[in-house]
């Protein structure tokens, strides 16, 4: 009889794992794979982001925003409240399950979207400031639901990976996974900010689109470049987007079943005018 109790037991708890596992979108040969971001990874992306990303990505380099802690803490509280969105991507090294690498992003729904857009987004750091308005003003002039005809998207905001990791097509992978999330969420278009040419290409051979582009030697604040620290070859940021055609939006778009697809209200406090660059040029120290 107990024997029989603690078989019981037993399959509830495999079963309770089996349905906390998170939902795998895709592998690479080379033995990465693309799964949930979950909460328990969160402080690991963390980490990640501020050793790999903040020190490589194009415009967070140039202000120096990983040597000043006030930015670096505004930056971080914004990400925390993107992935809680659990709309996120972990790339993780089979066999030890380490985190390699993150793609942080959110759904942006049309209507959210015309109440939040006009509100100007406060930040409270200059270097974390300057940033964020040099996104605004390459987003800004773009209206992405009217250009791709749809009520929701995904918006990509962070895309790191570790060195080692770089040059063997994963940030391509981990960009095909998020259009197979997006394909399960019912959700047509993607769209993101990228800050170099190396991802700006990528994007354009996954069908990816410019819609607007900002050259780093032409944007100015108060007569000096703000973005010098950019690397050969990379000119400027584009805004890019993605419609995928066999996607077809309801009228009425529906609540999913599942928690995981619910659109939340966009937060004021990291949406209307904010969009995050995302980079692979993410160095390992």
């Amino acid at each position: 009889m107990a024997q029989d109790e603690a078989a019981a037991l037993q399959k509830m708890r495999d079963l309770e794992e089996r349905i906390k596992a998170p939902s795998i979108w895709g592998r690479v040969p080379c033995g990465v794979r693309f799964e949930d971001l979950q909460d328990r990874r969160y402080d690991d992306a963390v980490r990640l982001l501020k050793r790999h990303y903040l020190t490589e990505e194009i415009t967070y380099r140039s202000v120096k925003l990983a040597e000043d802690k006030e930015g670096t803490d505004e930056f971080i509280h914004n990400v925390r409240i993107w992935m809680k969105d659990k709309m996120s991507i972990a790339a993780v090294k089979e066999g030890t399950d380490k985190l390699v690498g993150v793609l942080i992003m959110r759904i942006q729904e049309k209507n959210a979207f015309s109440r939040t857009f006009s509100r100007v987004k406060l930040t409270y750091n200059p270097l974390y400031s300057s940033v964020i308005k040099f996104y605004n003003d390459i987003e800004k002039p773009v209206n992405i639901f009217d250009i791709l005809k749809v009520k929701r998207y995904f918006k990509v905001y962070i895309l790191a990976l570790k060195q080692r990791y770089r040059h063997r097509g994963i940030a391509k992978e981990m960009l095909k996974a998020a259009e197979t999330l997006s394909r399960s969420a019912n959700v047509p278009a993607l769209a993101g900010i990228f800050t170099t040419n190396r991802l700006q290409v990528v994007a354009e051979e996954l069908g990816y689109k410019k819609l607007n582009e900002i050259y780093y030697i032409r944007y100015l604040v108060d007569g000096e470049i703000v973005f010098w620290d950019t690397g050969l070859g990379n000119y400027g940021a584009a805004i890019m987007a993605c419609r995928i055609p066999d996607i077809n939006e309801p009228e009425e778009p529906k609540v999913e079943h599942s928690s995981r697809f619910t659109l939340q209200p966009i937060d004021d406090e990291v949406d209307g005018e904010v969009v995050e660059g995302i980079d692979e040029e993410v160095e390992e120290q």
